[in-house]
């Protein structure tokens, strides 16, 4: 468990922290993929853990619009995790009454009355026995209940470690007897036995109402650890959040991940889907929702299979140390406009110098296996002059930005990370005029329908000091940046 501040209030947050230590196979996590994927690497045997904290009944809100009241000194600033928390509500009435048999409840909230304290992070853990919970999926090695009531703190992962669980479907209603552990931050059940002793109709997930309630970043993911969750109407927005790893994971919108314990999707940049569903799960530092089958998975629309996000640190073809002769510099970009990309991503071209610059021959890549040569007539930029390549010359197409060459879809900006490289020529001769690399993460600034200004023509394009989101409105979908025009920033 970890400390919880929902952005719905401002209150302080604080615990005391334990030192965690391994001491046997019994306390192993879950396996974070599928038989022959990747595994990894092992947790260190310290970690620490820390208490849920939600805030009482009488706690003071405060306005956020106006100014804070004096606080006493010292105050800790609290991250910006995002949209506020969802709107739920705790109902305390769902522990088990004191000294009664435990619930999942009792287990993931630590408000309730009986949840143990302190909690124990070794083997041989708490001992527990669940009544009537409901199976909501079953995995090679784990599966997961849920209290039939079910929102916040009302699911829970169960370590099979080996046991069979053939008896089991979604759906079944379980006892199940287990020791109880808060391993590296993840609540999680040690398998003694379970029993069926029902079935019902498979439970329903809760719908997230904004999908970065269940990021990792996001205080109210730790609401719904162990939950059957869906989000819905997302796309994918990184092929390879572990990178340079590869562990079967992709992220979603809202910083979602996605694992495949229960089923794999092949991501692409560009994949649309109606709803993803599955039990939360928190294992080697995230939340991540884990699909049980292929229907758990509603795809509207799939992205092209050369679209994955790119390891830019280990693939690139040049360092992002080598500067290149900058006689022209990349200005600014449109990476992620508002409403559909297609058409309205442009790369805005500047020449600091003197003389004039002919790009004819020269080459536009990234650091992957894109590359467009440079094709057209009047390519020659003058001194303090603006060029703009964009993927559609047409105003009414391109959001109304001022696109001198088109490439059409020969190449691309991805929304998360990605870079822009401008070469002389082709081929490994062919000399480094520019480059820059851009991110949608920390610490980079990057909002959708937004470009990505350059400062000043001296600043290194690949460092996120070096860059501003565009201010200035253009055109008629509300995108904000200056194409072909004088950055805001300078």
């Amino acid at each position: 468990m970890r400390v919880i501040c929902l952005a719905l209030f401002v209150v302080a947050c604080s615990s005391p922290s334990s030192r965690v230590v391994a001491s046997s196979a019994a306390d192993a996590t879950v396996s974070d993929g599928v038989a022959g994927d990747d595994v990894p690497p092992v947790e260190p045997d310290i970690a620490t853990v820390d208490d849920v904290v939600v805030p009482p009944e009488d706690t003071a809100w405060v306005d956020l619009d106006q100014p804070l009241p004096d606080l006493p000194e010292p105050v800790d600033v609290p991250v910006d995790a995002g949209p506020a928390g969802p709107d739920v509500v705790i109902d305390p009435g769902l522990c088990s009454p004191a000294g009664g048999a435990l619930n999942i409840y009792d287990l993931q909230n630590t408000d309730c009355p009986d949840h143990p304290n302190p909690e124990p992070t070794a083997a041989p853990g708490y001992p527990v026995e669940l009544q009537g919970v409901v199976v909501t999926g079953i995995y090679s090695d784990t599966f997961f209940v849920q209290e039939p009531a079910g929102g916040p703190y009302s699911g829970i992962g169960v370590y099979t470690h080996g046991l069979s669980t053939k008896a089991l479907k979604v759906g079944s209603v379980v006892t199940v007897i287990a020791t109880y552990t808060e391993y590296f931050e993840s609540t999680q059940l040690y398998l003694s036995s379970f029993e069926v002793t029902g079935e019902t109709t498979p439970l329903e997930p809760y719908v997230a109402e904004d999908p970065v309630h269940l990021s990792t970043d996001h205080p109210a993911s730790e609401l719904f650890e162990g939950v059957l969750v869906k989000v819905l109407d997302v796309k994918t927005i990184h092929t390879k959040p572990d990178c340079p790893e590869e562990y079967g994971e992709f992220m979603v919108t809202g910083g979602v991940r996605v694992d495949d314990m229960g089923t794999k999707w092949t991501a692409r940049l560009g994949d649309e889907f109606a709803s993803i569903t599955g039990p939360l799960n928190y294992t080697f530092g995230n939340f991540k929702i884990e699909p049980r089958d292929e229907a758990d998975i509603v795809v509207t629309k799939t992205g092209g299979v050369t679209a994955i996000s790119k390891c830019i640190a280990t693939e690139c073809q040049v360092p992002d140390t080598k500067p290149g002769t900058k006689a022209l510099i990349i200005n600014e970009i449109m990476a992620d406009p508002f409403a559909n990309d297609s058409g309205q991503e442009w790369i805005e071209l500047f020449n600091p110098g003197q003389g004039a610059v002919d790009l004819t021959g020269w080459e536009l890549r990234d650091c992957g296996a894109q590359a467009w040569p440079i094709v057209g007539a009047d390519l020659v930029v003058g001194p303090g002059e603006y060029m703009v390549l964009g993927m559609d010359a047409n105003p009414a197409v391109n959001g109304g930005a001022d696109v001198s060459l088109a490439y059409g879809t020969a190449f691309y900006l991805p929304n998360t990370v990605g870079s822009v490289l401008l070469f002389d020529g082709s081929g490994s001769q062919a000399q480094l005029i520019d480059q820059t690399r851009y991110s949608r993460f920390s610490p980079w600034d990057f909002d959708a329908g937004k470009s990505l200004e350059r400062i000043t023509p001296q600043a290194d394009g690949t460092k996120p000091e070096s860059w501003v989101v565009g201010s200035s409105p253009y055109g008629p979908t509300g995108n904000m940046g200056t194409p072909g025009e004088k950055n805001d920033s300078k």
